[in-house]
């Protein structure tokens, strides 16, 4: 089905494209982004991947059709020279719902757990005429093996409850759902070692 590939600079562009796809009828970007969702998707991710592959920090499969942001334990929060080499980015992308993009990340930013440290899937997505067929298993769980092997647990937090029994089948469990004055729920999970 596939293999777990660390991304390089020259897939920012395609990797932004599939987690602008993945992403693209989610309720949590659809309320933060209500026009012209794809395009200005595919802005933003670019710009993240763009900085997070030359850490390690994102993983595919051999065709490019899943990405996943994983941040190894203690590196989740984003250093504030990131926020500012990616204002003009946050800016174009966010538009006139700027105000509501950056409460929202600003509110996840502040309810993300502290202890223990763990391992941190921020963004998980496969295109979407590739989604159900197992590739967002396979990559994920090539880095869950890791986590595994390391001893410490996993974190998410899922932005659409339709995607928390594939959680939920990798070993994720459901501990809290998050409510925020405006826009959709989301729901943070935690993953404790092996599935029994």
């Amino acid at each position: 089905m596939g293999r777990l590939v660390q991304a390089r600079a020259a897939d920012v562009e395609v990797l932004a494209g599939v987690l602008a796809s993945a992403y693209r009828d989610d309720p949590v970007w659809a309320w933060l982004m209500p026009r012209d969702r794809e395009r200005r998707l595919r802005l933003l991710f670019r710009g993240h991947l763009a900085q997070q592959i030359p850490y390690g920090r994102v993983w595919t499969d051999e065709r490019r059709r899943v990405v996943c942001v994983w941040a190894e334990p203690g590196a989740w929060k984003l250093p504030a020279a990131y926020l500012l080499r990616n204002a003009g980015t946050l800016v174009r992308a966010g538009r006139a719902e700027l105000p509501r993009v950056g409460a929202r990340l600003f509110a996840l930013e502040r309810r993300h757990p502290r202890v223990p440290e763990h391992w941190y899937v921020e963004f998980l997505g496969t295109r979407a005429e590739a989604q159900g067929t197992g590739l967002g298993g396979v990559v994920l769980g090539g880095l869950l093996e890791r986590a595994d092997a390391d001893g410490r647990p996993v974190f998410l937090e899922s932005s659409n409850e339709r995607n928390l029994g594939f959680y939920q089948r990798l070993g994720f469990v459901a501990e809290r759902r998050l409510t925020f004055r405006s826009g959709p729920e989301m729901w943070a999970m935690w993953r404790h070692g092996k599935r029994s």
